[in-house]
C-alpha cells in the first residue's frame, strides 16, 4: 500500500520508501533537481535568449534597411525633379511631363496648390484625387519632412510632404511599401526557418555536452552507490576524458575508498584477535565457576545463586564472541561450512529439546507425512540457526504464546518455519533486520546486540538455502529456513 503524507498545506501527497514526500511534478524534479538538468536549463535559456536577440536585432535592422532603401530611392527622385517642379510651377505641361517622368506605380508624386487644388500627372492603375486627400489628412500640421503610413487599397503607403515652395506650393510624395512588406515578410521565414535550425540543432548539441560533462559525475554515483564493505578493497574509480575538477574528484575518491579499505581491514583484524583472546579465558573461567558450583557444599544460597548469574553471563559473553568470530570469519572469507544429509525431522526434535531446556514455553511441532525429510546441511550450523530463531520468537511473544516448529516441503524443497505470535515487524523494517546491529523499531526493550539475524542469514546462505520473513504488526512472524535437499 502506498504511504501517504499530508504536506505544509494541509494536501495528501505520496512518499517513497523513505518517508520523503515525492513531488506531484515529476517532471520539474527532473529538470530542476538534478545538476544535469539545471545546466541543460540555463543553457537553454541562454541559448535561446541569444537566438531570439539577435534575431530581433537582425529583423530590426533588415526592415530598418528596407524602408531606408526605399525612402532614398524616393528621396533620389524628389532631389531630382524639385527644382523642376519649382520652375515649372506656371507650365502645367511640363509639370505634367516631369511629374509623369519621376512617378510610378509605387512611387507617386503630387502638386498641392495654395488655394488647395491638385496637380498629378494621371498613370495606369495608380492613386486617385480622393486616395491624395485622405494621403494629405496623415499630416493635417502641412509639416515638411513628416512622414506617416496610410492604407490605400488595401496596401500600406509612406506619405511625405517634401517641401513647401515660397508661392504656398506643397510638393508630396507618396510610395508604396507593398513590395518592401513582401520582401520583409520573406526576410522574416527565412529568419525564423534559420533561426528554428540554429536553435535546434544548438540545443541537441548542448544537451549532449551536458550529458557528457555530468556522465562522469553519474559514474560516481554509482561507484558510491554500489560500494560495501565487502567491496572496498576492489573499488577503484576510473574515468576517461573527466574534466580536471572530475579528475581531482575521482582522485579524492579512490583515496577515501582505500583509506576506509584498509580501516575495514584492520577493524577486521581487531575484533577477530580481540575476540580469539578473550574467548579462552571465558572458557576457563566459566569451567571454574562450573565446578565451584558443583563441588563446594558449604557455600549458601545466595553465594550460589550469584555464582550461577556469573556463569550464565559467561556464556552470554562466550556466545557473543563467537558471533563475532563467525562475522570476521565471513567477512575474511574463512568461514567453514561443511554441507552433509541431515535428517531434518531429528534435527527439529533436538532443536526443540534444547530449546524446552532454557525457554519455559509451550512448542507445537508439527511433521509431514513423509516425516524422514533430507537436507544439505551443516548440523551445528542449522542448529545454531534454529536455536537463534527459537530466541527471537520468544524475546518478542507474550509468555502464554506459543512457537510453533513446521517441517514442511514446498516446490523449492525442504522447509522449516519458525513462527511466534508476538508483536510482529513493520512492513518497511522487513529487509533491514537482517543487517548487522539492526532491531525492529518497535521492540519494546533493548537487548541482545543485533547480530542473531545476521548470523542466521549468513549460515543459511552459506548452506545453499535462503531465509523468508513474513510478518503482520500485533499478529506475529514466520520465519522460513529454505534447504536444498
Amino acid at each position: 500500500m502506498e504511504n501517504i503524507q499530508v504536506d505544509t498545506y494541509g494536501i495528501l501527497r505520496p512518499t517513497d520508501e523513505n518517508g520523503l514526500m515525492r513531488s506531484s511534478h515529476p517532471w520539474r524534479e527532473r529538470l530542476l533537481g538534478s545538476l544535469q538538468g539545471q545546466l541543460q536549463l540555463a543553457t537553454y535559456l541562454v541559448v535561446f535568449v541569444g537566438f531570439t536577440g539577435a534575431s530581433s536585432v537582425g529583423l530590426y535592422l533588415g526592415q530598418r534597411n528596407v524602408f531606408s532603401n526605399e525612402r532614398r530611392l524616393a528621396r533620389a527622385n524628389v532631389e531630382e525633379c524639385k527644382h523642376a517642379i519649382e520652375s515649372l510651377t506656371g507650365n502645367p505641361g511640363l509639370l505634367e511631363k516631369e511629374l509623369l517622368f519621376h512617378s510610378g506605380i509605387n512611387n507617386q508624386l503630387w502638386v498641392e496648390y495654395k488655394n488647395g487644388d491638385l496637380f498629378y500627372a494621371e498613370i495606369h492603375g495608380t492613386a486617385s484625387e480622393e486616395v491624395f486627400n485622405k494621403a494629405m489628412e496623415a499630416n493635417p500640421q502641412k509639416k515638411a519632412g513628416l512622414q506617416s503610413f496610410v492604407e490605400v487599397n488595401n496596401s500600406q503607403h509612406i506619405v511625405e510632404l517634401v517641401k513647401e515652395f515660397p508661392s504656398g506650393a506643397r510638393l508630396w510624395m507618396m510610395s508604396n511599401t507593398e513590395a518592401s512588406l513582401k520582401a520583409l515578410s520573406n526576410y522574416l521565414a527565412m529568419m525564423i526557418l534559420i533561426w528554428g535550425s540554429c536553435l535546434s540543432i544548438t540545443l541537441l548539441t548542448v544537451s549532449w555536452v551536458v550529458r557528457r560533462i555530468v556522465k562522469p559525475l553519474n559514474q560516481l554515483n554509482l561507484a558510491t552507490a554500489d560500494l560495501t564493505a565487502e567491496n572496498l578493497s576492489d573499488t577503484r574509480l576510473q574515468l576517461n576524458q573527466a574534466p580536471t575538477e572530475i579528475e581531482d574528484l575521482q582522485d579524492t575518491f579512490n583515496s577515501l575508498v582505500e583509506r576506509l579499505a584498509q580501516s575495514w581491514s584492520q577493524q577486521k583484524q581487531f575484533v577477530s584477535a580481540v575476540s580469539h583472546e578473550l574467548r579462552t579465558p571465558l572458557t576457563i573461567v566459566q569451567g571454574y565457576l562450573h565446578r565451584t558450583i558443583k563441588r563446594s557444599k558449604n557455600l549458601t544460597e545466595a553465594e550460589i545463586k550469584g555464582l550461577q548469574t556469573a556463569n550464565e553471563e559467561t556464556i552470554r559473553m562466550r556466545n557473543l564472541l563467537d558471533d563475532l568470530l563467525d562475522l570476521s570469519r565471513s567477512d575474511s572469507d574463512r568461514l567453514s561450512i561443511t554441507n552433509e544429509d541431515v535428517c531434518l525431522s531429528e534435527r527439529l526434535e533436538r532443536v526443540a529439546m534444547l530449546a524446552r531446556n532454557t525457554i519455559p514455553r509451550t512448542f507445537r511441532i508439527k511433521f509431514p507425512e513423509r516425516k524422514r525429510l533430507i537436507a544439505k546441511a551443516d548440523p551445528a550450523r542449522l542448529q545454531q540457526v534454529l536455536l537463534d530463531l527459537i530466541e527471537n520468537a520468544d524475546k518478542y511473544s507474550p509468555e502464554e504464546a506459543p512457537i510453533e516448529l513446521v517441517l514442511r516441503e514446498d516446490t523449492e524443497g525442504p522447509a522449516i518455519d519458525v513462527i511466534d505470535h508476538g508483536i510482529g515487524i513493520p512492513p518497511e523494517e522487513l529487509e533491514t533486520v537482517f543487517e548487522r546491529f539492526q532491531r525492529a523499531s518497535n521492540a519494546p526493550y533493548k537487548t541482545g546486540t543485533g547480530l542473531g539475524l545476521s548470523l542466521v542469514k549468513l549460515f543459511v546462505e552459506g548452506m545453499g538455502g535462503r531465509i523468508e520473513l513474513a510478518s503482520r504488526l500485533g499478529e506475529g512472524s514466520r520465519f522460513t529456513v529454505h534447504l536444498k535437499s
